[in-house]
């Protein structure tokens, strides 16, 4: 949702914001003749430099060269974006600023309400249900507190089918609102009667960084009862994975306070508490998916550097080798700490403690000397010149990405004496690296203002299903043999078009949703003719989606080709990593769905008799109208446009009279 901000409505905001209170919220502030001072709290330092000027609305520093008004310190300390900052004071002291509706702020304020209720129902059944003294008797095993189970939001789910139903009667909550929060599954998903997702679990509360409960985590107490160890929310209209880190809003403005600015990045939930138990509050996780470029970028807005402590295992040492590629690629400096064999940061600190946890933070190594270090423990002979070699190319990659120069031109000195190197050959590489890097950057770019193509699948090109002959073809068994790399329908030399591609990965993104599902079983009919591929794609995750058939996308790729199985791992392998837009996931594929309706009119247009008569040249205006009109109508129009054109198989002289109808820039979403 937009918001619809005055300079009127700023300078009030500004006006009624005590700006020394404010600021004394967040550090000691020592009163100064008519103004404040105190020590700034974006810098590490001994002498308060930080000025604060209530009566002329400013602050400055005159150490670090900091300064701004009070919507700037809350965008500093709290990490926040102008609007976020701007709606959060306003909402402090009392200013009313309009907000431009998009059709869901309704749905989304009733989540933010349930997620809110039912985070602290499940806070009460944890303290006081028998049911949940196993839980109870976990979290005392694992030493946490309820001063800390309190903070952080901890609860537990019922395990009885009724229990959240009853919950939500009472509390005025509909079984479709529990679905839309991912609470409950939907009846038509969970085979005809609501599903608690969360039954018998432990319960971590997800929140935003305006420490607002948008989803949740359930941690199994019964190995038995379920292979999952966790469950988590599904993406909703006020939760998405990738731009959700845990506890950040906790950990913001300690993040400030350190001397660096310096984020404590963990692998787990559990890390992340522990940490914050134990005296460490910087520490955030990512939220059930892999760090990304969004976390790196949220984390930018109040850490100026970070340090990483995964897993003590190969996969952890791997993970923050990515993660941090990923700050480098962001011009934060970031360094990996070590952990023994088998350790987490939870274990290690209930056996070692805060004081040797401390020490192996300040031990953390750069990401260039980690990832050198641990490349070259995994060579047979570190020494050698392959290894040597195979080492500098791969944290040459990593360097290349950095978007600082000064930053990198550090790293690669730093490299050259790890490895003995001399600095100018590391040059030569990393310049080719970088130009590599460039050019794939330009043909992404290409391809990203090229128009996709016109599918020439064997559909599109009028040929029979496969299996059947064509009426007064040879029989399938008695057809010429057409080499592989010279036949054009074959699946190798035709691949899925990039906007098909893009598909298949939007919808691994949001398996879980199911009005996504709803959608795209309403809106994608047989009449819009995709690649084969994509067609038994589209059909096994709808299978999947519905309940119907839980293996289907496992089925559909053992039964593919090697080149349809390069397809599948580019589709799965981008789940939890792909970002396609700022605008909610139903918007995002509705503007799929457009393009596939427009194609498909383009293609049927094309598809006339060349010469011109009257009725073709109708019907040729009328697609060419028909596909302006997917493209551009309101939502609602195109898409009863589209199944009427899909019911009748083609377009009718009314149709092709009526296609300019209605046809406009109010685009609905």
């Amino acid at each position: 949702m937009a918001l619809r901000v005055t300079d009127r409505v700023l300078e009030e905001i500004r006006a009624r914001t005590d700006l020394a209170e404010l600021v004394g919220s967040r550090v000691e502030l020592r009163r100064a003749g008519s103004d404040f001072k105190a020590c700034c709290p974006f810098h590490h330092e001994k002498t308060p430099s930080f000025v604060v000027h209530p009566d002329k609305g400013y602050y400055h520093c005159f150490g670090c060269g900091k300064s701004g008004d009070a919507i700037t310190f809350v965008m500093e300390t709290d990490g926040l974006p102008f609007a976020e900052a701007v709606r959060k004071l306003a909402e402090r002291c009392g200013v009313k600023i309009e907000e431009e509706d998009d059709g869901r702020s309704e749905l989304r304020a009733r989540l933010y309400s349930l997620h809110a209720e039912i985070s602290a129902f499940f806070s009460r059944c944890l303290a006081k249900t028998a049911e949940a003294a196993p839980a109870r008797a976990y979290l005392e095993r694992r030493g946490l507190d309820a001063g800390t189970v309190e903070r952080f939001k901890i609860g537990y789910c019922p395990s009885s089918p009724a229990a959240i139903s009853t919950w939500a009667e009472k509390h005025g909550y509909s079984p479709e609102e529990l679905a839309a929060a991912g609470v409950l599954l939907p009846p038509r998903v969970s085979g005809g009667r609501p599903f608690n997702r969360f039954a018998g679990r432990l319960m971590f509360s997800i929140s935003d960084r305006q420490g607002r409960v948008t989803a949740f985590s359930g941690r199994v107490l019964d190995k038995a009862s379920s292979p999952a160890k966790y469950v988590n929310s599904p993406e909703t209209a006020i939760f998405v994975k990738s731009r959700t880190l845990y506890a950040l809003d906790l950990a913001a403005r300690e993040i400030v306070k350190t001397p660096r600015r310096e984020a404590i990045v963990c692998e787990g939930q559990i890390d992340v508490i522990r940490c914050h138990a134990c005296g460490f509050p910087q520490a955030v996780a990512s939220q059930g998916t892999a760090f990304t470029e969004e976390h790196v970028n949220l984390l930018k807005r109040v850490a100026d550097s970070a340090v990483l402590i995964f897993d003590g295992d190969a996969a952890g040492r791997k993970a923050a080798i990515r993660t941090g590629a990923l700050f480098l690629k962001a011009g934060i400096p970031v360094r990996a700490a070590t952990l023994p064999q088998g350790e987490d940061p939870d274990s290690f600190l209930l056996a070692k403690g805060a004081d040797a946890f401390k020490a192996v933070l300040d031990s953390a190594e750069s990401i260039v000397s980690f990832q050198t270090r641990t490349l070259l423990a995994a060579e047979e002979d570190p020494k050698s010149a392959g290894a040597v070699q195979r080492t500098a190319r791969a944290v040459l990659e990593t360097v290349a990405g950095c978007d600082g120069a000064v930053l990198r031109e550090a790293l690669v000195s730093e490299l050259a004496a790890l490895i003995a190197i001399p600095r100018s050959a590391l040059e030569d590489d990393l310049a080719r690296l970088q130009e590599k890097r460039r050019s794939r950057e330009r043909a992404r770019k290409e391809e990203r203002r090229t128009e996709v193509p016109p599918r020439e699948s064997a559909e599109a090109s009028g040929a029979p299903p496969p299996g059947e002959a064509a009426p007064g073809a040879e029989a399938p068994g008695e057809a010429p043999e057409i080499p592989p790399e010279l036949d054009a329908s074959s699946p190798a030399n035709n691949p899925p078009p990039a906007e098909e591609r893009a598909l298949c990965e939007f919808l691994v993104e949001h398996s879980l949703d199911s009005g996504i599902a709803e959608t795209v079983r309403e809106s994608l009919p047989e009449a819009v003719r995709l690649h084969p591929f994509t067609r038994r794609f589209v059909s096994a995750w709808l299978g999947e989606a519905s309940g119907s058939n839980p293996s289907a996308l496992v089925e559909l790729f053992s039964s593919a080709g090697p080149a349809e199985r390069a397809w599948m791992d580019g589709a799965l392998g981008t789940r939890g990593k792909t970002v396609f837009s700022e605008l909610p996931p139903e918007k995002v594929l509705r503007d799929f769905l457009r393009r596939l309706w427009a194609a498909e009119a383009d293609r049927r247009r094309e598809e006339l008799p060349a010469e011109s008569t009257q009725d073709t040249d109708r019907e040729r205006l009328g697609y060419s109208l028909m596909a302006r009109k997917f493209r551009r109508a309101p939502w609602k129009t195109a898409a009863d446009a589209f199944a009427a054109l899909a019911r009748a198989g083609g377009l009718s002289a009314a149709d092709a009279a009526d296609a300019d109808s209605s046809d406009g820039e109010g685009l609905d979403g």
